[in-house]
């Protein structure tokens, strides 16, 4: 099956930007990714850095163009959706090749061509200090500002191929997990469970995994974000297993304990708890409410069952281009949900020795939430 955003909707993003740019008077954006952090480049423009870093350069009025490093043209042009690319030094790899005799665009060229007096930048956070000072020194006097604000106006309600491909990515992240429930046995590293995982997805037509796939296994299960071991997975213990297929661009989640062999009845009542708060989040998740009325019920009701200190963050968060997006669900968000917002019910509960995450995308509708996640949830012992 072929799931992919239609050319026409890229260029749709950049004139939603240009309006609202032009509605908070900037002369011009950046919105900058690196390979880890793919997801604003690839909004605009489906590319997907390897190696050097990347950007989107959208003036107010007028042509975007793809602003990459120096070894990338071959590759950015054969993916790219927007088709003016500039090769900037600055994007280069961090391994700092000098590039000598290349034939490279500089600041000064890009704001000669775009003259600007308030620049914004998206991923402001995540933009790199050498490269913002030598932008600035072309930008003069110029106010620079932080616009991530712009491009989540932008990204927050998904189109219906958005959802078509979260949609996909749900469908083949069950198959990924469907093939762990059955090969996996005690003995195995956590690298050998993740394997098993990505080899499914990746056979069912992921073109990637969403993010670095999880399998945390007893003391390591306490870990809310991680990386697999080669530890080895033993009976009678927690096994965080969580998984994610990128499908154009587009990555959801699913995630479950397992235990293997003998599950005492505290780990089988804390697991359920976990299961209970998550469909109770699914189940207050829709249009018209509040964010912060869904964290505190459902922070409420695992609270009232007396496992308040196991809670780390709210209830959910969004998905997209990444496996979390903005906005999070928590007791201090004021965003009212809105249909065809997309989000991850993520129930993450841990004690100083035993940890888990039930985890599945959802869709914001009229009614009930859609659930994309069809993978039954339940306690699962082997």
């Amino acid at each position: 099956m072929t799931t992919a955003i239609p050319v026409s909707e890229f260029q749709e993003r950049v004139n939603k930007v240009q309006k609202i740019m032009e509605r908070e008077n900037i002369d011009s954006l950046i919105a900058f990714s690196h390979e880890a952090e793919p997801a604003y480049v690839r909004y605009f423009a489906d590319y997907w850095p390897s190696f050097e870093t990347t950007a989107v350069f959208i003036p107010v009025s007028g042509e975007p163009a793809l602003l990459i490093g120096p070894e990338s043209l071959t590759y950015a042009s054969s993916r790219s959706k927007i088709s003016k690319i500039l090769r900037l030094t600055d994007f280069r790899e961090s391994a700092q090749p000098e590039y000598p005799g290349a034939d490279l665009s500089t600041w000064d060229d890009v704001f000669a061509e775009y003259p600007t007096k308030r620049l914004g930048i998206a991923g402001f956070h995540m933009f790199p200090h050498t490269i913002y000072t030598d932008m600035q020194r072309a930008l003069g006097d110029s106010e620079v500002i932080d616009a991530d604000y712009i491009v989540r106006e932008v990204m927050l309600i998904k189109s219906a191929a958005e959802i078509a491909c979260l949609r996909e990515s749900a469908r083949i992240s069950e198959i990924g997990f469907k093939a762990v429930v059955e090969k996996i046995k005690p003995g195995m590293t956590e690298v050998q469970v993740v394997a098993i995982a990505t080899a499914a997805m990746l056979d069912a037509g992921a073109e990637a995994i969403g993010y670095p796939i999880w399998c945390c296994s007893g003391p390591n299960s306490i870990q809310a974000i991680s990386r697999p071991s080669l530890r080895k997975i033993q009976e009678g213990e927690f096994i965080h297993v969580q998984i994610g297929a990128k499908v154009s661009g587009y990555s959801t989640s699913i995630a479950r304990p397992i235990v293997l062999g003998k599950c005492t009845q505290e780990m089988r009542n804390f697991m359920q708890l976990g299961c209970d708060a998550e469909n109770l989040t699914i189940e207050l998740m829709q249009s018209g409410t509040r964010a912060s009325d869904v964290a505190r019920q459902v922070h409420g009701y695992i609270k009232e069952r007396g496992y308040g200190d196991t809670i780390l963050y709210g209830p959910a968060h969004g998905c997209g281009q990444m496996e979390c997006e903005y906005p999070f669900v928590e007791t201090s968000s004021d965003i009212v949900l809105k249909e065809n917002m997309t989000f991850h019910a993520d129930m993450f509960l841990a004690t100083p020795e035993m940890g888990f995450r039930f985890e599945d995308c959802i869709v914001i509708t009229k009614g009930a939430a859609e659930e994309l996640s069809h993978f039954k949830r339940e306690v699962i012992v082997l």
